[in-house]
């Protein structure tokens, strides 16, 4: 967490990562002919522009402000700030010390440095950092305490990073002091036990969280863990299966969108996403480079054997057409090309290198030479390389779509969307620009424009899988069905003369029991079946489901073709999760001929949960139709909301099955095809994304994680148990408690 001075504040103001500055106001650029600007207003000018994200303007500020008084602390402290946001922690910790030699009782210099630290992964200099910081805190008067729980928080944070973890919890127990229902805290606490395989503890910590805030998605989370380390296997996928929002990046996921793969992991690894990857500046050697002179014969001999993939006759070849022209820079590259189909990287930028050394010119050999470096994590040096080759020909536009793909690996968006668009307005057909733009729309939730460029990406190159995943993904977006099946219960719920729960774990089940106490259109009905139709609502209401189950078959039985004994069977079947039961009981009951707008509502709910989306809508449709009054546009809105994501999930799906059938082994794109049907309901074809996922990816645990919980909700607990065991074995740390920044940000 990074703070950064505010003038007039006595206290420091925090500024949370990822999130613009509060309370910064804009500072015009005075005139020539006003009055010289005070260090102040630099300082304010800089902290402008810091929350607008122009990070080098807010340096160039607090550069001026240095050269108006080289001890202003702030301009030291706020330039680190800049400095941060750009990743430049080095000097983002040369200025935080020297703020701190200018203003040593500050504490938010303090925190700034361990952040920088932290960043760094140099976790033993951000525990100094941050101890300071608690030295400092417990000095100051009462009233300005809540510094020191915040500054333990950053201490613990370092130290259980550092894995000193008898150090982190001594720092996190007394933060509790200062607030002792804080959720975070307590499963930060936990976390540490957890760590230490003290599963008693945690498991206390993480009951003390949810017993302040049941929903807190990290302590059900890792409540699961405890009792899957403790063999309670059931309760853990159970558990598991009940959380909601669980996050995607649990124990080294897959990541979504294929930008996110440049991890370059062996299983993540997607070759097509850096252009010009494949061929890498051949089989053709620009004109440009090959004017000098006629090539040798054997020159030619090597491209004919390296188009064949005959890579030991091709080396031969552009050996031998070195020996006769030691200059003949195309040879080299060629030589590297095939070193990289080799997988020796190492000897394909030493022929790259011997390329450039040849004909300083060759911007393709440096673009070559910048797609290896990045592919091995040299980014720096890849993005060295990429600009050398811009420097020698600014429209090479394969190594700027390279670039644009090296920023947004590091986050840095703004500046990767300026390349694509250069490259996109160059309308050179690069499809690979408008793929990893769409990348970084998805990455920004910008789904709509993301949709866009993974169109015009595919209509560049129809065989292109990525796009059509991160197509898949982008439409994804839109199918979330949960708060439209909460809308139709609720609507249901007053069809029934009644209201949905407000309490949480047990009125779960009730809230699907969609029952009128007083059947309608059944004023000729008496006695037996009268009387059995009471007596299941009566045990329906108190949870007694199986109970209520037979008196609702005993009353069809002694009125057969009653349509209100039927329609409250396929309600206890819903609250009973009996999804399959339910659509088999309300179909029974010639549901065409209902004028009932609860009959359809009830259908229609049992069908989403049973993965039949598209039939869903259907019986919604009729819904609507039979609906009267206010009511019935409440549930005419419901209709077109979920017929948009009906419509989203039919073209993700041909999406993402299209990304898996131009690439059988694509991990990834079935990973998403695993997680949109999750969306849908489809547990069983998700199962069968997530069992490709496992077969293809065995080391990553949250094809393991998911395929289990999809199994539980299938009912097939052994197979669940077995997944969730083989998840366990992959992973040993709970969800970890967020950076410091998260807490802090709750402070503000």
């Amino acid at each position: 967490m990074y703070r950064i001075y505010k003038r007039g504040l006595r206290i420091w103001a925090l500024v949370c990562l990822f999130a613009l500055l509060n309370g910064c106001a804009t500072i015009s650029t005075p005139s020539k002919t006003s009055s010289p600007l005070t260090v102040e207003q630099l300082i304010d000018a800089g902290n402008a522009l810091v929350g607008e994200g122009d990070y080098d303007s807010a340096i160039a500020q607090y550069h001026r402000a240095l050269a108006r008084d080289i001890t202003a602390a702030e301009a030291h402290g706020n330039l680190g700030v800049a400095y941060y946001y750009m990743g430049r922690q080095d000097e983002a910790i040369r200025e935080a010390q020297q703020a701190i030699i200018m203003a040593p009782t500050e504490l938010s210099w303090r925190f700034n440095l361990g952040a920088a630290y932290s960043k760094k992964s140099d976790h033993n200099r951000a525990m100094k950092a941050y101890e300071g910081a608690v030295d400092l805190a417990r000095r100051l008067r009462d009233e300005n305490r809540s510094l020191l729980r915040t500054a333990l928080i950053g201490l613990g944070r370092a130290c259980e990073l550092a894995e000193a973890f008898p150090q982190a919890l001594d720092a996190y127990r007394e933060a509790l002091v200062f607030s002792p229902e804080d959720v975070e805290l307590l499963a930060g606490i936990g976390n540490i036990y957890f760590r230490e395989a003290a599963y008693d503890q945690a498991e206390s910590m993480y009951r003390q969280a949810l017993d302040l805030d049941q929903t807190h998605t990290m302590s059900r989370y890792n409540m699961g863990l405890v009792y899957a380390k403790t063999g309670r296997y059931n309760e853990a996928v159970a558990l598991f299966s009940e959380t909601p929002d669980l996050p995607d990046q649990l124990g080294g996921s897959i990541e979504g969108s294929s930008l996110n793969t440049v991890d370059r992991s062996r299983v993540n690894r997607i070759e097509a996403f850096r252009s010009q990857m494949g061929k890498m500046g051949g089989p053709k050697a620009p004109d440009a480079t090959m004017s000098r002179k006629q090539p040798p014969y054997t020159y030619a001999l090597g491209v004919t054997y390296y188009e064949q993939g005959k890579d030991v006759a091709a080396v031969d070849a552009f050996k031998r057409a070195l020996s006769e022209d030691p200059l003949l820079a195309e040879a080299n590259l060629y030589i590297g090309n095939i070193h990289v189909r080799q997988g020796r990287n190492d000897e394909a930028i030493a022929s790259y290198t011997e390329a450039v050394e040849a004909n300083p010119e060759f911007a393709e050999a440096y673009n070559n030479m910048g797609s290896i470096y990045a592919e091995t994590g040299r980014a720096e040096e890849a993005m060295s390389s990429y600009k050398q080759a811009l420097t020698l020909n600014e429209r090479f536009y394969d190594a700027r779509t390279n670039l644009g793909l090296l920023y947004a690996e590091g986050g840095r968006f703004e500046e990767a969307i300026d390349e694509y668009q250069k490259v996109i307005k160059a309308d050179v057909g690069i499809a690979e620009a408008h793929n990893n733009l769409s990348m970084i729309y998805i990455q920004q939730g910008n789904f709509e424009d993301a949709l866009l460029q993974s169109q015009k990406a595919i209509k560049l190159r129809h065989d292109f899988p990525e796009a059509y995943n991160n197509l898949g993904l982008a439409y994804g977006q839109r199918v979330y069905l949960e708060d439209v099946i909460d809308t139709w219960r609720t609507i249901a719920t007053r069809w029934t003369g009644g209201r949905l729960s407000d309490d949480q774990e047990t009125s779960r089940k009730k809230n699907w029991l969609l029952i009128r106490r007083v059947p309608i259109q059944s004023s000729d009905v008496g006695g037996a079946p009268r009387e059995a139709y009471r007596e299941g609502v009566n045990l329906a209401y108190k949870g007694l489901f199986d109970e209520a189950n037979r008196s609702f078959q005993s009353a069809l039985s002694a009125k057969p073709g009653w349509q209100a004994a039927r329609l409250a069977l396929g309600s206890t079947f819903l609250a009973k999760e009996q999804w399959s039961d339910a659509v088999t009981a309300m179909q029974n009951g010639e549901e065409t001929k209902q004028i009932d707008p609860l009959w359809h509502a009830i259908l229609a709910i049992s069908l989403v949960m049973n993965g039949d989306y598209k039939q869903a809508v259907k019986s919604w449709e009729q819904a609507v139709k039979q609906a009267e009054g206010k009511d019935k546009e409440a549930a005419r809105e419901a209709l077109e909301a979920i017929q948009v994501r009906e419509d989203a999930a039919d073209e993700a799906l041909k999406s993402l099955e299209k990304a898996v059938t131009l690439r059988p082994e694509f991990t990834k794109a079935y990973f998403n095809l695993g997680v949109l049907n999750d969306q849908l309901h489809r547990y069983d074809l998700a199962i069968f994304a997530y069992e490709k996922v496992v077969s293809m990816a065995p080391d990553i645990p949250i094809g393991h994680f998911r395929l289990g919980v999809a199994y539980h909700r299938m009912g097939r607990t052994q197979a669940a148990q077995q997944a969730i065991q083989q998840y366990i074995q992959l992973v040993t740390d709970p969800m970890l408690l967020p950076q410091v920044e998260t807490f802090l940000k709750r402070m503000n």
